[in-house]
């Protein structure tokens, strides 16, 4: 359990890192009944402190109970937010109190996508499951495997057109507050002393960004959170492997236009030299990484003047 602690721990602060305006909840399952141990929201200190309390396990597994409280909450979330769950499954089997196909068809129902890591076999049930809500089922053979699979769910999945449907959604931007200021927290009603939030809407109190307002309901965001979420709406153009030169009169550049390491020559076996399809610089495979995977922003893009008509 301690591994397992130790690999969601990473995985709900990689998710919020790639989603910062989305939400997260917890549900264990121990003695056939299925728990919910902290509620949806965007705070992976609650998470993590909540989980490394309750780390012991014990009865019976019930698949069905836990999709059934699940689909409870999801069901709940708006048209244009995703609704997945991811179900880290150790047990062979699943006790259930009822027909658990039709669980699996009220979660295909209502477009939620359930995604299954096991920590044992593979197991019909949840194959089953991750195919008919179009998720994706892994079996862990080490930790090392264990956690890139879970870490592979952190980037959101493609939107469906037909399930997508644009809609505006109201956000508000809250003012940091003054240190020194008492105010009641909205979020755990009691007396806090500065720091914290104030809604522009209702001035009510939150202790941390985003949520949602437990006053008047406005999405709370700051603009860091909105701007770091584009990256995923507009990835950055796959570079494209240099093989040879253009021509006899080019010459290409000696050094990485990240990092300032010299590029090997076209074709070497030493290493790979790539380019940007929109600016045409040349970037190392290390630097290719990072900008795909963390940076999510060309360093040549940015840095090129922008072209005024």
């Amino acid at each position: 359990m301690v591994v397992v602690a130790n690999c969601v721990e990473a995985f709900v602060r990689e998710f919020f890192d790639q989603n910062p305006l989305s939400q997260l909840g917890i549900v264990i399952i121990k003695n056939g009944v299925a728990h919910r141990l902290t509620d949806l929201s965007g705070s992976p200190e609650s998470h993590i402190k909540a989980l490394g309390n309750n780390l012991e396990c014990s009865g019976d597994s019930s698949l069905q109970n836990a999709l059934d409280l699940v689909h409870g909450y999801l069901s709940q979330i708006p048209s244009y937010g995703h609704r997945e769950v991811l179900v880290l499954y150790s047990a062979l089997s699943t006790c259930d109190p009822g027909d658990i196909m039709e669980s699996i068809k009220k979660c295909k129902d209502s477009k939620m996508r359930c995604s299954v890591v096991g920590l044992s076999a593979e197991i019909y049930i949840c194959k089953h499951l991750c195919e008919e809500t179009g998720g994706n089922y892994s079996v862990a053979i080490d930790e090392s495997h264990f956690k890139d699979l879970l870490l592979e769910h952190c980037p959101p999945p493609p939107a469906i057109a037909e399930f997508a449907v644009a809609s505006l959604v109201k956000m508000g931007f809250p003012q940091r507050g003054a240190e020194g200021v008492i105010a009641i927290c909205a979020c755990h009603k009691e007396v806090k002393i500065g720091g914290g939030y104030t809604c522009p809407r209702c001035k009510a109190r939150v202790c941390e960004l985003p949520t949602e307002c437990h006053i008047c309901g406005l999405t709370l965001v700051s603009s860091p959170h909105l701007a770091r979420s584009y990256h995923h709406l507009f990835p950055v153009t796959p570079f494209e492997e240099v093989l040879s030169r253009t021509s006899s009169n080019d010459r290409l550049p000696r050094t990485c236009f990240g990092c300032q390491q010299f590029l090997p020559n076209p074709g070497s076996k030493v290493g790979v030299r790539l380019a940007c399809p929109k600016c045409k610089h040349h970037f190392c495979f290390d630097c290719d990484i990072y900008i795909h995977e963390s940076l999510h922003n060309c360093p040549g893009c940015e840095s090129s003047p922008a072209i005024t008509l």
